[in-house]
């Protein structure tokens, strides 16, 4: 049984034992779970992976700058930015974050519409490049900290350009004509950042006729998608991907990730076995780029720490940490990366950007349909009686069962 049918026959399982109240016995469940105290002066939501490999303990690092004690920093690590999303929007009557750390450039449309945010112009973007500004958030509701291009990434060890020549110059739709859709992983753009990331990057090459998008080759992206269904492998997470990656029973030699990606093994095992690769239509390398971002919450019960700790987050002293701790480009211009680092990655500025294709107003209006759509296409197929929505439900519960089994303090 593939994934995609054991994980909905666990949902079918559950969706029946789910009534109109569940969702607010869930936000419930959290504020009760998430110990507050009046000791707290700040509540951060952020994902697990952030600066944890090798670890940069940031908020003893933040601690000792602003004086408060660390252990009236509270810290909520949840599995991807789609969970810190959903995560806020199930509290913003209440809120009990203050800072969320890791919408990107496409999640923050859903963060904008869901009004779980409030915009804040830190001092800090004096440091930051306008454009990375602008190409995520011009409203400044959320504020450039890293960026990298979504990418393919694998061990050179199991998969080459000799073994496979094709990698050289690699379209997407070489990777269904070569069978490499049999060694791919792809996370869940319905839950995962860099998933949407690859989901929009399809949608970007092929076009969509159904709003007259032509793309680079005026094709439909669902072409794409339904061939691939049947044979790459899904997962709901970049770490649950990169775990399966990295196991060699699971015969997964390529997995999307980031262009940066390979610098993790260049920079701390001097170990270039590992690689990026774009693909290549229209004579050009093409690229989606993800730009992260950190957040004041709307109504924060902490404002004043919360936009202290943004200012430092965008300063040289956390900034200088990003390249080898989170494995990303710096968003501060006075921060330089290794040239391992720089050796090792795929640089946004040697490809080409594909978001310049997807303008805001056609991501903000169409980003929620392709969600439903990709679902449709994935899922329907194994599930009979398939309807969207099932992963919001699944994403919520996830939401519960992190907050029971991933707190960290």
């Amino acid at each position: 049984m593939n994934y995609g049918a054991k994980f909905f026959l666990f949902a079918l399982i559950l969706v029946p034992l789910v009534g109109s109240r569940w969702s607010i016995s869930v936000a419930a469940s959290i504020n009760n779970n998430l110990e507050s105290s009046s000791d707290t002066l700040l509540t951060i939501y952020t994902y697990e992976s952030l600066l944890a490999d090798p670890e940069y303990d940031f908020i003893d690092a933040y601690a000792n700058y602003s004086g408060i004690s660390k252990d009236s920093i509270q810290i909520e690590y949840l599995e991807d930015a789609n969970t810190i999303v959903s995560r806020a929007v199930l509290e913003k009557e209440n809120p009990v974050a203050d800072v969320i750390i890791g919408i990107d450039n496409v999640l923050i449309h859903s963060a904008k519409s869901q009004q779980i945010l409030a915009p804040y112009e830190s001092p800090t973007l004096s440091n930051i490049s306008t454009d990375l500004v602008q190409n995520l958030d011009s409203d400044f509701y959320v504020l450039p900290y890293d960026y990298g291009i979504i990418a393919l990434y694998y061990n050179t060890m199991n998969i080459n350009s000799t073994s496979n020549p094709e990698l050289k110059e690699l379209t997407l739709q070489d990777i269904l004509d070569y069978d490499l859709d049999k060694q791919l992983i792809v996370e869940n753009p319905t839950l995962s950042s860099p998933g949407l990331g690859f989901l929009l990057w399809t949608i970007a090459v092929f076009g969509d006729p159904s709003i007259g998008f032509e793309g680079l080759l005026n094709q439909d992206w669902r072409d794409w998608w339904n061939t691939a269904s049947s044979d790459i492998r899904i997962t709901p997470s970049w770490g649950a991907a990169f775990t399966e990656w990295y196991e060699e029973g699971s015969n997964r030699s390529m997995m999307v990730s980031y262009g940066t990606s390979p610098a993790y093994s260049a920079c701390l095992y001097n170990d270039p076995s590992q690689k990026a690769i774009v693909s290549h239509e229209k004579n050009q390398e093409n690229a989606w780029l993800q730009i992260e971002g950190i957040g004041l919450v709307k109504d924060a019960p902490h404002e004043d720490q919360a936009k202290d700790f943004i200012d430092w987050f965008l300063s040289d002293e956390l900034q200088n940490n990003i390249a080898e701790h989170n494995w990303m480009y710096p968003a501060n211009s006075n921060v330089n990366v290794s040239t391992t680092f720089a050796d090792a990655v795929i640089s946004p500025a040697d490809v080409t950007i594909l978001n310049d294709l997807i303008t805001p107003k056609m991501l903000n209006d169409n980003l929620e349909s392709w969600k439903v759509g990709w679902e449709e296409l994935i899922v329907a197929k194994s599930v009979p009686g398939y309807s969207s929505g099932f992963f919001m439900i699944a994403s919520l519960i996830g939401i519960g069962m992190s907050t029971i089994f991933k707190k960290r303090t």
